[in-house]
């Protein structure tokens, strides 16, 4: 049984590219940084700066909208300059905004400033945002790329296991500034990867290319993938309560600790490292409109159990449900992305999917914060308002898979055409 474990492992490990398991490890050291401080975000605006929860809402949507033209902007950027030069440009960039945080919070700047602190860095962080996931698209064969993301996302979400967990417990000893020093060190040595470890997955062009706006007239003409993106969009602003009003809920109301808030997050990491990735290969056997309109029903499932009760209990029950539909909807959502992305322009698309996507988590935050402070804080009734979003997205996603290209939607069908090819050729 072990030996049969071992080889599976070794088996695994040769399948895919040293790239992807060296964006595998990058991604658990980056989100153990960014989940350490992000966890905390709206907690300290709420808390410690006195910020309405509309404020705290407007402050994400103008960091979020930052993001997001830094998003398309990178993408764009790595068609025509290859993808490291752009990663590596952005890596650096963070790590200098995450110390201007620092400044901020030590120097007591005023809200406007801190806020103003806090767009930088998440202008610097679009910039790379989408090229991780461009390099996996480059060099992964189609059938191969929703177990692909999977890796990657349990990368991700390993480093959401210890992220949190040692914020909360930091919280205890030290300041929240001096978390973002952990935070631009974990980005520095991202960086370390990048530029040692991460070959270019395609070079600069050797004919002379501007970066222009009009291409993304281009992309949006694309009748398929535009619906994608802004069905994305949609279902990305009630997700994103799960970073704002979720935390909020599980400290005002439930009475979590942060410590306790660190541990149902690193839970929530824990589940996708145990499970995601055998989840991705069951989903790999299925459309990928199919499963987005399946993780739809889950979340709204695992939100609306919010609105039952403030038992201890029911936020950790809840993050289970919440994690087990971020299992399906991450790898089919970025599996059909690469399916529509032409690969000449690649960057390009991943950038308009990042843009159209940084605008639903800018309006998150913004909509969470007016809906709970419109709603004098009647708990159920919010979260039965966002889990009614996510049936919108169900419903839209059925409705998608009517002008959803085949080759796009089903992994299965490259590896039954490339079956085809070798039997014609034998």
């Amino acid at each position: 049984m072990f030996m049969g474990d071992l080889l599976g492992l070794n088996s695994l490990i040769k399948r895919f590219d040293r790239q992807v398991w060296a964006l595998f490890g990058a991604n658990i050291i980056a989100v153990m940084g960014t989940s350490l401080v992000m966890t905390f975000m709206s907690i300290y605006m709420y808390e410690n700066l006195g910020m309405s929860m509309t404020q705290v809402g407007i402050a994400d949507f103008i960091t979020a909208i930052a993001g997001a033209a830094a998003a398309y902007g990178g993408g764009s950027l790595c068609d025509i300059h290859g993808r490291k030069k752009i990663l590596v440009a952005g890596l650096t960039l963070q790590i200098l905004s995450y110390l201007l945080i620092i400044v901020t919070i030590d120097a007591r700047a005023s809200i406007p400033i801190f806020v103003l602190a806090l767009t930088i860095n998440s202008f610097n962080g679009g910039i790379y945002k989408t090229i991780p996931d461009v390099m996996i698209a480059d060099i992964v064969k189609p059938y191969d790329l929703v177990e692909a993301y999977g890796l990657t996302r349990i990368g991700a979400n390993l480093g959401w296991v210890f992220g949190p967990v040692i914020g909360g417990l930091c919280l205890i000893f030290t300041s929240y500034a001096n978390l973002f020093f952990i935070t631009a060190f974990t980005t520095f040595l991202y960086l370390m990867i990048a530029l040692f470890i991460l070959r270019d997955t395609k070079k600069a062009t050797r004919t002379v290319e501007r970066f222009k706006l009009q291409d993304i007239i281009v992309v949006a003409r694309d009748t398929p993938f535009l619906l994608f993106c802004l069905l994305m969009m949609f279902m990305i602003i009630p997700y994103q309560q799960m970073y704002t009003l979720f935390s909020v809920y599980s400290s005002s109301y439930v009475g979590l600790s942060n410590f306790w808030i660190g541990v149902l997050f690193a839970l929530s990491g824990l589940m996708v490292a145990l499970l995601q990735y055998y989840i991705s290969q069951k989903v790999s056997r299925h459309k990928m409109t199919t499963a987005l309109a399946v993780s739809a029903l889950i979340f709204l499932i695992g939100f609306c159990l919010l609105s039952v009760s403030t038992a201890f209990i029911i936020p950790f029950i809840a993050m289970g449900i919440i994690t087990f539909a971020e299992m399906i909807w991450s790898p089919a959502s970025s599996t059909l992305q690469a399916g529509l992305s032409p690969e000449k322009m690649r960057g390009r698309y991943f950038g308009f999917n990042g843009l159209t996507g940084s605008i639903g988590w800018a309006i998150g935050p913004l909509f969470g914060g007016i809906l709970k402070d419109s709603m004098n804080n009647n708990v159920p009734q919010m979260w039965i308002v966002i889990g009614a979003m996510f049936l919108i997205c169900a419903i839209g996603f059925v409705l998608l898979n009517r002008v959803m290209p085949i080759r796009a939607n089903d992994t299965r069908a490259e590896e039954k055409l490339e079956k085809i090819v070798l039997q014609v050729k034998d």
